[in-house]
């Protein structure tokens, strides 16, 4: 901190690696927070906005939106190739994991299988969560079951 300070009551030139870094934080801050503003934003800013007396005439006088679709039944059946994907990933990812911790990092069976299975569980979980978070999808809990059953099939491969 103080070679910055030193830097200024010396009126030495600015550091180039300084200049970079704050480019690229301001830069990442438009691309975080928004687009960067232009001429055009600035003139433009005002052309949309509406008196209090306008908006009060759009609330009184507007048409009403028409009434909202009802809503489509669901398309998530038990018995669908999503779920086998489920099943089939979930177990050969319990088994992969089992795999390569027990013959690879020397763990003992025991102290690896609850980690195989916690690790599936939370690929299942996190590919759930992200589906919630997409506006075209959604989340399903026939999926976490599907995921519990590929895991279940695969500590019972491990087991025997």
């Amino acid at each position: 901190m103080s070679g910055l300070l030193d830097g200024c009551r010396n009126r030495s030139p600015t550091p180039l690696w300084l200049v970079v870094c704050c480019g690229i934080a301001t830069l990442m801050g438009f691309l975080l927070l928004g687009s960067i503003p232009t001429k055009a934003d600035a003139k433009n800013a005002g052309a949309d906005s509406l008196s209090a007396a306008a908006v009060a005439f759009e609330l009184r006088y507007a048409p009403l939106p028409p009434p909202a679709a009802p809503p489509r039944p669901s398309r998530d059946r038990w018995l669908a190739r999503d779920k086998a994907r489920h099943v089939v990933f979930s177990g050969l990812w319990t088994l992969s994991t089992q795999y390569v911790l027990v013959n690879k990092a020397d763990w003992s069976e025991g102290d690896a299988l609850p980690a195989s299975i916690a690790s599936a569980a939370s690929v299942g979980l996190a590919k759930e969560l992200y589906d919630a978070s997409r506006p075209a999808e959604a989340a399903s809990g026939k999926d976490l079951v599907a995921d519990a059953v590929g895991i279940g099939l695969a500590v019972g491969i491990i087991v025997l």
